[in-house]
């Protein structure tokens, strides 16, 4: 529930002061007087005082069935504009029970009293326009507030994945296999190593370049992965298929964060069987805006340890840029990502 100021823990203070102000107020104004109100002056500080109380504790309901019905009012209109709306109705009510209750206690008829009905009314309806306009206050600093925090909290998300990305490339295995990769194709095939080599140096150049950027155009991230499987293909031959099927339209219309492809694709290696017999088939394509990293599943007889921060800081990572959420599903043959896509705007 966001902030608001009829939930204050302290709302009784404020109401009995806000009572004795507008008590003075009108005093001070002549406004009983205008209308020809003939009250007792504790009679009339106790009349003001019920509306204060029937118009905020009657509000700080109104909020909380307003906020359980949130989903079901339009993303484009904040929830204070219905709120507002219900609580002049709210005010004509307190208004109205209050001078009832004082027909019913001085013995007259609600006729009699239509005088103080009016001046409960007006001092109502400019009570609730005070509370309300403080409460957007409270509101929106607290909406600040938040956005605030989440930002600060993408930053650290976003170094915290960044680090991932580059860990899971230049940790001491990925180097050594590398190498011996290179090591071998020296010996074998020039051309092919040096292809070897400027495909590893797209690798961490795009890791290195992008690290500090939230997202990517598709295609960019599409052209590192393609870098990262010419080193998988090279290293496991025939063991290993991976499938890109992206249309150039597709390419050009989605934004996705920076490794975040890499890093599925790097958990399937790591946790399947990758060799002739059981070779690796992972799939990439676009599907209902999410692009999905789908591999045949065979898993590893050895234990692999794994934390799971890396898929845990690609979901915390969408999170700030899409409504929708990343997808992961297993199943007895596949284990698939679905990772949402960020729709480029429309120059």
């Amino acid at each position: 529930m966001n902030a608001n100021i009829f939930h204050h823990r302290y709302r009784y203070l404020f109401i009995l002061l806000l009572a004795g102000y507008s008590y003075l107020n009108i005093l001070f104004t002549s406004g009983d007087q205008l209308l020809d109100i003939s009250l007792a002056k504790w009679q009339f500080f106790t009349l003001i005082l019920l509306v204060v109380i029937l118009v905020w504790e009657i509000n700080r309901w109104l909020w909380n069935q307003v906020n359980s019905r949130s989903a079901l009012i339009s993303s484009r209109l904040t929830s204070l504009v219905p709120y507002f709306l219900l609580s002049l109705v709210n005010v004509l009510f307190s208004s109205a029970a209050v001078v009832y209750g004082a027909t019913l206690w001085q013995g007259e008829t609600f006729a009699d009293n239509l005088s103080l009905l009016k001046l409960a009314l007006a001092f109502a309806f400019r009570i609730n326009l005070f509370l309300h306009t403080v409460n957007a206050i409270v509101y929106f600093n607290s909406k600040l507030r938040d956005s605030r925090l989440e930002a600060e909290r993408l930053k650290t998300v976003s170094a915290e994945s960044q680090f991932e990305a580059l860990r899971n490339q230049i940790n001491p295995h990925f180097l050594f296999n590398s190498f011996n990769v290179l090591t071998e194709l020296v010996h074998k095939d020039a051309e092919v190593a040096s292809e070897f080599i400027q495909q590893l140096s797209k690798v961490y150049r795009y890791l290195l370049y992008n690290q500090e950027r939230d997202t990517v155009s598709l295609k960019a991230e599409m052209e590192f992965v393609e870098a990262f499987i010419f080193l998988l293909r090279i290293r496991f031959g025939e063991s290993i298929t991976i499938q890109t099927n992206l249309s150039e339209e597709q390419l050009e219309s989605y934004d996705i964060p920076p490794a975040a492809v890499q890093l599925p694709v790097e958990n399937a290696i790591k946790h399947n069987i990758v060799s002739r017999k059981k070779p690796l088939t992972i799939e990439i394509f676009v599907e209902n805006d999410h692009l999905v990293i789908s591999n045949n599943l065979q898993r590893r007889q050895t234990y692999i340890e794994s934390g799971g921060l890396g898929l845990q800081n690609i979901q915390q990572r969408f999170t700030y840029l899409t409504q929708q959420k990343v997808q992961i599903e297993e199943n007895d043959t596949h284990f698939v990502v679905r990772l949402p896509l960020v729709k480029k705007a429309v120059a």
